[in-house]
């Protein structure tokens, strides 16, 4: 009986958190067609999509993390509700943030030149007088 709400209460909290995830990405489908009957859509930025994931995946971690440490004293006979409801989300959420450290478009770090400094002697830009070109006479 015990496996039963475990497998039970599993599918429920699944579909509770797909469902509120679907019913999010409808909301914003409708928003942004509203907007585009309007000509009214915002510039998408490229990165949003990159700290999306590595927010998620930081959410399913500690949420992870967390249940599988509450679940340790409840679980010592029965590994499986360890298993479901803590290190699943805690996998998913690690695979989250390696997909955004794998993903991430970071050059190489370019070296700096060193500053020159200026000269003391030179004159200040605004005292010079501009000079006209002199003229080629034809021989």
């Amino acid at each position: 009986m015990n496996t039963v709400f475990t497998i039970v209460g599993s599918i429920i909290v699944f579909v509770v958190v797909f469902g509120f995830a679907a019913y999010t990405r409808y909301l914003q489908h409708k928003e942004t067609m509203a907007l585009a009957e309007k000509g009214l859509l915002p510039e998408k930025d490229p990165q949003d999509k990159s700290k999306n994931i590595l927010r998620w995946g930081v959410i399913f971690s500690i949420l992870g993390a967390v249940l599988a440490l509450i679940m340790i004293p409840f679980a010592w006979n029965n590994y499986w509700t360890l298993f479901l409801l803590g290190l699943l989300p805690l996998a998913l959420g690690l695979g989250l943030t390696l997909i955004y450290v794998f993903t991430q478009d970071n050059p190489a770090p370019k070296e700096k030149k060193p500053k020159k400094a200026p000269a003391k002697d030179k004159k200040p830009a605004a005292s010079k007088a501009k000079k006209a070109p002199a003229k080629k006479t034809k021989k």
